[in-house]
């Protein structure tokens, strides 16, 4: 048991339903449902809409992915995405093809390559920025700056706590 639910039982807290999931943490029943929101195709698509972008979900989140990460292997951007190797081949061929994404070689390896940001691309990650400040603030706009900085704060340290314990989890 978490140390963050153990705290909302002792203090009584009811469990929390989330698509049929019941958490005693309420944190993390908010956490997963602005997760699953932010994450949905109907979501992607209107904020990718509102930044002048014709993509589809999967692709805005490729090209999100790249650059994140920088340059990497199809197989890796596979992996990200969770799709097989023939969706990948497919998806970057129309992002290339409309000139988002570019594919190099991989120095480290001449036999394999590298997919990447073109300046296009890059453009276009910069409208989507944009719609996702605009996002925050339209969100916040009814907080008071004092509660916009302590959130960022919090925020910045369970993030930092979050990847720590990200990083117990995988190395086990």
């Amino acid at each position: 048991m978490s140390d963050i639910a153990d705290v909302d039982r002792a203090n009584g807290a009811e469990l929390t339903a989330t698509d049929g999931l019941h958490y005693r943490s309420q944190p993390l029943a908010a956490l997963l449902d602005v997760f699953a929101l932010w994450g949905s195709e109907g979501f992607i698509g209107s904020l990718s809409r509102r930044a002048g972008v014709d993509l589809d979900t999967t692709s805005v989140i490729a090209i999100t992915t790249l650059a994140r990460n920088g340059a990497m292997r199809p197989s890796v951007l596979a992996t990200h995405l969770r799709v097989g190797p023939s969706n990948v081949s497919k998806l970057s061929a129309n992002l290339i093809e409309r000139g988002l994404v570019e594919k190099t070689v991989d120095t480290a390896d001449a036999r394999a390559s590298l997919l990447q940001l073109s300046a296009r691309g890059h453009g276009l990650i910069e409208g989507l920025v944009g719609v996702g400040d605009q996002m925050m603030t339209e969100i916040l706009a009814r907080w008071t700056s004092q509660d916009q900085a302590e959130f960022a704060r919090l925020l910045t340290l369970f993030e930092g706590d979050a990847l720590r314990f990200a990083a117990t989890v995988t190395a086990s």
